[in-house]
């Protein structure tokens, strides 16, 4: 109802990242996401193991199984038609990424203190956080969680789920493989309950475009050095309803550096990108404006 109000050439937003402290960084891409939650139930109540072990089924052991079912050993996800509708990366982009001045491989092991590098056969790292799908188990719980032991077989288990989707994926079609996944590979003596939770589309804009360039061109201006262009695996719903609502396309000119620790303890942000921000603000309204 307030469209004319909001009527603009462009929405501008600074929560994405840099590939490196002093790298401009355009993204044109986001992921989509879609959550779901699981509960697995048995017994009534909670059950002496003694007594009950080995007649019942376990809770927590039938959601480790299930869970189990949702990727290979090599880490692709295992729900039928989940990749059906993925777009494959463009050649450019590839190649693009491929002279980004940073190891992706080595950053990410050295931000995350990881032992190895996982994931999906046939991409970097880069790649796969950027461009191809997930499955997350993003937190699991159930029986005793106190100081020493506690012979309990649980009543119920539960899992949070979330899916980071790409372009063409559709959230609503996620869902409802994944239901269908998760009902097909139930354990024998127990019931499940799915409850979905949030959600948001993915985003893809053209960084060659004539909003684009400008945007660059910003980047360029504030941080005199040349950009990076990538795609980020995060999620920001809002920016498709800007273009959805509004018919605007949103510049993604990130701040953030890979060290921050976004949704981790000590999360923080540079007080020399809030000067560069200050440049940035100032250099786009420049190029918007010619």
């Amino acid at each position: 109802q307030n469209r004319d109000e909001l009527k603009s050439d462009a929405a501008v937003i600074s929560d994405t990242g840099m590939i490196a402290r002093g790298t401009p960084t355009p993204s044109y891409g986001l992921g989509g996401v879609t959550a779901l939650e699981i509960k697995v139930t048995g017994p009534k109540m909670d059950l002496h193991s003694g007594v009950f072990g080995g007649a019942v089924a376990n809770p927590i052991t039938a959601l480790a199984q299930l869970l189990a079912t949702l990727h290979d050993r090599q880490g692709r996800v295992a729900i039928a038609g989940f990749y059906d509708r993925v777009k494959p990366l463009e050649d450019w982009e590839r190649e693009a990424w491929r002279k980004l001045p940073v190891d992706g491989d080595k950053l990410i092991l050295e931000e995350t203190g990881a032992p190895e590098l996982f994931g999906e056969a046939g991409y970097n790292s880069m790649e796969r956080i950027w461009a191809r799908p997930t499955a997350e188990i993003n937190g699991i719980g159930g029986g005793y969680q106190g100081k020493g032991t506690k012979t309990v077989i649980a009543s119920h288990a539960m899992a949070k789920l979330t899916f980071r989707l790409v372009p063409e994926q559709e959230g609503d079609e996620i869902l409802k493989l994944a239901k269908e996944h998760l009902r097909q590979n139930l354990p024998k003596g127990v019931t499940m309950e799915i409850t979905t939770g949030h959600s948001g589309p993915w985003y893809l804009t053209d960084p060659h475009s004539k909003l684009g360039e400008a945007a660059q061109r910003a980047l360029r201006k504030a941080f005199d050095r040349d950009v990076a262009l990538i795609r980020e695996g995060g999620s920001i719903p809002i920016v498709s309803q800007f273009r959805g609502i509004l018919g605007i396309e949103t510049l993604l000119m990130g701040l953030a550096l890979p060290d921050c620790r976004a949704h981790s303890p000590n999360e923080n942000f540079p007080l020399e990108n809030f000067d560069g921000g200050i440049r940035l603000n100032k250099a786009i309204l420049q190029e918007l404006a010619r």
